[in-house]
């Protein structure tokens, strides 16, 4: 059986720069608004309250896109996010050894990323068959000159029979 891989991400030192996107992008030949890899953004928020330290991390994670740049990998190379990364916070190797290296600090995530998910999968089936679809709650929306919306629940709305709003 063939060993499985993935990627270790050492999200503690991430500068966010978004190297390892760019080069996904331009390696796969991505379109504007689909990445292989995304750099997700969480925090700033104060972790204790007028102490000044804070929450602050930048997560790159892999997608469902992301095949471990399958022909590289295949020639011994590594892929293109950990080859590019300027921080050097992605690795690229076998689950076991990279669970080893994770095991010994924090602020890291090992990932072993799922190509081409719906082959993987199959199709999503819902599980829950007592509720119909068209039970959704109606949203009704109106809008004025200038460019704004707002929804408005019907007032047989389930929240008005709850009391939860008026």
């Amino acid at each position: 059986m063939e060993a499985q891989v993935g990627l270790l991400i050492d999200y503690e030192y991430c500068t966010g720069c978004q190297s390892c996107e760019v080069t996904c992008k331009e390696e796969h030949g991505y379109p504007v608004g689909k990445w292989g890899i995304h750099v997700l953004e969480e925090g700033p928020w104060e972790i204790e309250d007028g102490k000044g330290v804070f929450n602050y991390n930048y997560v790159p994670v892999p997608t469902d896109l992301c095949d471990l740049c399958a022909d590289r990998t295949g020639k011994g190379r590594e892929p293109m996010c950990v080859h590019h990364c300027l921080a050097n916070v992605i690795t690229y190797g076998r689950i076991e050894d990279l669970a080893k290296k994770a095991a010994a600090k924090g602020k890291q995530v090992l990932w072993v990323p799922q190509y081409k998910p719906l082959e993987a999968k199959g199709e999503f089936v819902a599980t829950k068959k007592n509720r119909p679809a068209e039970v959704a709650a109606p949203v009704e929306i109106e809008s004025n000159d200038a460019w704004s919306t707002a929804a408005h629940r019907r007032s047989d709305d389930d929240h008005f029979e709850l009391g939860l709003v008026e």
